[in-house]
């Protein structure tokens, strides 16, 4: 059994990084970006109205009402002459600023008298209501590192940037085989000494979550011989990631560590001084790297967010592979007893602008309820107590992880 840290520095140290390919823009949400990408132009390019309005000089406009001749009227998309001097040019929004002036008065702040001159009411201060070139960034200015899983939001920065495709991490291929005799699917009545096939759309759910591609190579039974035939060709797919659940602990029937060996993939690490999932495995075959995660469905979510989770995240780019721990306050005692280092599920909220973390009452490793409901998990030391009130480090729930 090893610590934790040596374990996920293993897992990291064993990722290869996933080529890049090129999408379009609208097929690039939620992808990991694999190039920094730099504004060409400053943003806005050019100096633009805020609002509909009257383009003037403000020192120009001193008592009002004032009255100036009326120069023109430009919408947006339109080049304007340079301003008259004493005269207004009427603007719509995103129309560019007439050379010569620096300020706009908003319609509502002004009347046509006529076609010829318009009347305003209010007197500006220079920039009023201008957007000015470069106010938002400059020409050259990084806008998206490379790591980045990107958003909706990040898309207008990279078409803003004159890109109309990203050069992004190519998806993950991964597979999943769950393991067990008990295990039938989740719409069928289980008989009896039978369980609901639970961490198989877990661990799927998790990995399309993430962005993989998940082949879902079904149920493989106890028997040494059918694990490893399952195992051989699991292998034999080249994905680059295979997950398997249920079979990595002490008993009778557990054979994914051998039969894992059988199908020529080498071990590295098995069992981690963690609760829960303590039972994780962790091999690689080729470039494939192999987790064999426990049966319990929260140890095998568990493994999942701590070791599954840094694989995908280091293999596309984004640092760091796992995010650490930040603290937050504790809302009731918690305790770890054990000699293990554990990750305890917990709500975290918002109160009074404090992050608020409530450790949440589980029956063990087999409470789905207690892991459904966490937003975050508490990272306990071994032999740790925190009182009310204490600081106490919290794994944050995200898009990549089961919580």
């Amino acid at each position: 059994m090893i610590a934790f840290e040596e374990a996920l520095a293993n897992v990291v140290g064993a990722v290869t990084p996933l080529t890049a390919v090129a999408v379009s823009l609208g097929e690039a949400a939620g992808r990991v970006l694999a190039e920094d990408v730099a504004a060409d132009l400053p943003f806005p390019a050019f100096d633009m109205t805020a609002m509909d309005g009257w383009a003037v000089r403000a020192a120009e406009v001193g008592k009002t009402p004032s009255l100036l001749a009326r120069a023109g009227t430009a919408g947006a998309g339109r080049v304007t002459g340079p301003l008259p001097v004493g005269a207004a040019w009427k603007v719509m929004t995103g129309a560019p600023m007439p050379p010569g002036s620096d300020a706009v008065v908003p319609v509502e702040d002004a009347a046509e008298i006529d076609e010829k001159t318009v009347r305003l009411d209010v007197a500006p201060h220079p920039g009023a209501h201008v957007r000015l070139q470069g106010e938002v960034f400059q020409k050259g200015a990084l806008l998206l590192p490379a790591g980045r899983r990107l958003t909706p939001a990040d898309l207008v920065l990279a078409a803003a940037a004159g890109r109309a495709t990203l050069r992004v991490a190519r998806p993950i291929r991964a597979a999943v085989l769950v393991t067990g005799d008990e295990i039938v699917a989740p719409g069928t009545a289980p008989g009896p000494a039978q369980i609901r096939n639970t961490n198989g759309p877990l661990l799927i759910g998790a990995l399309r979550r993430a962005g993989a591609q998940v082949t879902d190579l079904g149920v493989a039974r106890d028997m040494e011989e059918s694990l490893v035939k399952a195992l051989c060709g699991a292998l034999e797919r080249g994905d680059d990631l295979l997950l398997t659940t249920g079979g990595v602990s002490a008993g009778d029937y557990d054979y994914v560590a051998t039969a894992l060996e059988t199908a020529g993939a080498s071990i590295r690490f098995h069992k981690v001084a963690i609760r829960p999932a303590k039972p994780v495995l962790f091999a690689t075959k080729g470039a494939t790297l192999v987790f064999g995660l426990p049966g319990n469905p929260v140890s095998a979510a568990v493994g999942f967010d701590f070791f599954v989770r840094p694989a995908l995240r280091s293999a596309a780019g984004i640092l760091p592979p796992l995010p650490p721990p930040l603290p937050a306050r504790l809302a009731s005692p918690v305790r770890n007893k054990g000699p293990r280092l554990a990750f305890h599920p917990a709500s975290l909220s918002l109160r009074d602008g404090e992050e608020i973390v409530e450790p949440i009452a589980t029956k063990g490793s087999h409470d789905v309820l207690a892991h459904a409901r966490a937003n975050a998990f508490l990272e306990l030391p071994p032999g740790s107590s925190f009182a009310a009130g204490d600081l106490v480090p919290v794994h944050r729930g995200s898009p990549e992880s089961t919580f």
